[in-house]
């Protein structure tokens, strides 16, 4: 039933109050170098993020999944309704608005390599990187950005680390 103080980053696009400042400057600084980024998600309430999850399972349970098997299957990309970053209006799912896919093709893209090398400088952190879904619980996602604030961001880049491995090092 959490719902954080939401502003408009974008159209239709909310956040948290408090990250919305940092949030607009980065979205500005990527496009002023001649990108094209495009926030695909951010704040999801409960219900969203439901259907989102079973909208999921409904497609692993299509492909000849067990209802179990394809629980297990989406968690592993979509966080369980009540556990997503995305309802605490921290996070963002950015992708190129000429390349708009959720796949690793996704990485390969200038937005996602810029956002990639710059996005701790405005306090957020690649939340899922590659070779660490052992740690995260979830897959590679090069499009989904979690504000962490800008100290622990600067961490957790420069030591190359996931949020997991900080908060257990604190």
């Amino acid at each position: 039933s959490y719902v954080p103080e939401l502003a408009e980053v974008e159209p239709d696009r909310l956040v948290d109050v408090r990250i919305l400042e940092d949030t607009q400057q980065m979205m500005g600084d990527a496009r002023a170098v001649g990108l094209n980024p495009y926030i695909c998600s951010s704040y999801r309430n409960y219900d969203y993020q439901r259907s989102v999850f079973n909208d999921t399972m409904v497609d692993w349970i299509t492909q000849g999944y067990t209802p179990l098997d394809a629980y297990d299957e989406t968690r592993k990309s979509v966080a369980v309704p009540g556990t997503s970053e995305h309802a605490t209006g921290l996070a963002l799912d950015i992708t190129s608005a000429d390349y708009a896919q959720l796949d690793d093709a996704q990485a390969e893209t200038a937005e996602s390599k810029w956002f990639a090398e710059n996005c701790w400088k405005y306090g957020f952190v690649l939340r899922y990187p590659p070779e660490k879904s052992d740690i995260t619980g979830i897959v590679y996602e090069p499009w989904h950005y979690r504000y962490v604030g800008k100290e622990a961001a600067k961490k957790i880049t420069e030591q190359g680390i996931t949020l997991e491995e900080y908060l257990q090092a604190d």
